[in-house]
């Protein structure tokens, strides 16, 4: 009977022991929100979340068009890589948490350092944003009656693009590109503007994105 007694005391015991290690193993989910200077969503990010002795341990990421990505992690000290082309790169030291997270990472213009090599095939053939074979090679400028348009002559596949009076491109929203012939807004006529295309799509969950060159296009009498 003592013997009996013993086992069903250690059970329950046993019971919460296996509770908590489950608990340790599937703590939380971790995730960035990744945005530029102007506090605007990054897409296309590249992201490694893991240890200090494998940064890429639990995944390795574009993110998503909101500029997040949320994984599941243990209860462990994380290390966490951001890294996009034309920003400087960001390493965090995140400590263990049992409880939901999502942090905001603010990417800058500056060195490259850091860097994360996402998961896809594009990322780790050493491809970026500003390659993947999208380049503008010359733009044409046509007129009607109504509009005044830019045709670029492009190498690749473009969805995308953006004009603004500024070499950098300050504030210039990615506008839907339905064919060749992009038609210029009245306030950017006349003078100088500058152009960019670029390649955004969705693969397997994630986000692939390859900018073009900038070129000035000459709109000076229109």
């Amino acid at each position: 009977m003592k013997i009996l007694s013993r086992k069903l005391i250690l059970l329950p015991l046993l019971t919460i022991v296996l509770g908590l290690a489950s608990v340790n193993a599937h703590a939380a989910k971790f995730g960035v929100r990744v945005v530029g200077a102007d506090g605007l969503p990054v897409a296309g990010a590249a992201v490694c979340i893991g240890t200090a002795g494998d940064y890429k341990q639990f995944g390795a990421f574009f993110t998503s068009i909101d500029g997040d990505v949320i994984v599941d992690v243990p209860a462990v000290p994380l290390v966490v890589t951001v890294s996009k082309s034309r920003f400087s790169g960001v390493r965090l030291n995140e400590p263990a948490r049992r409880f939901n997270l999502v942090k905001t990472i603010q990417l800058h213009d500056g060195v490259p350092g850091p860097r994360c090599r996402a998961g896809s095939s594009l990322a780790d053939a050493g491809s970026s944003s500003d390659s993947q074979g999208l380049e503008i090679a010359s733009v044409s400028v046509s007129e009607s009656a109504f509009n005044v348009a830019v045709v670029p002559s492009i190498s690749g596949d473009a969805n995308s693009y953006r004009m603004s009076r500024s070499k950098s491109m300050d504030n210039a929203q990615w506008q839907n590109m339905s064919s060749r012939s992009i038609m210029v807004e009245p306030g950017l006529l006349g003078g100088t503007v500058y152009l960019q295309v670029r390649r955004y799509r969705a693969v397997e969950g994630a986000t692939l994105e390859a900018q073009s060159n900038v070129v000035p296009v000459n709109l000076a009498g229109y």
